[in-house]
């Protein structure tokens, strides 16, 4: 999903909550075009493994993620970033 040296500090200790920090990361990339509608995210475990956190901390993103829009997972198939919701489109255009 990213090279070695693109993932965040994660400061455990620190204010911010992991799972946000996890989640801003990759909504990030979403938002800088890094990962394109469609294209499939990497599984929880490969996830956790990448950013060095906990498998619950990366459920805990993913569903931050799919209540902003801008990831879906499809049972049995994986999680896949969401183009972006129509409204959106939409205010560029005007």
């Amino acid at each position: 999903m990213a090279e070695e040296n693109d993932f965040p500090e994660i400061d455990r200790d620190g204010p911010e909550l992991v799972y946000m920090v996890v989640a801003e990361h990759i909504a990030g990339r979403i938002e800088r075009g890094d990962l394109k509608p469609g294209q499939r995210l990497p599984s929880e475990l490969d996830l956790s493994e990448q950013y060095g956190v906990a498998r619950m901390t990366i459920r805990r993103a993913m569903k931050e993620l799919r209540e902003r829009g801008l990831i879906r997972s499809v049972h049995g198939k994986g999680t896949y970033v969401q183009a972006p919701p129509a409204s959106e489109a939409a205010v560029t255009d005007e």
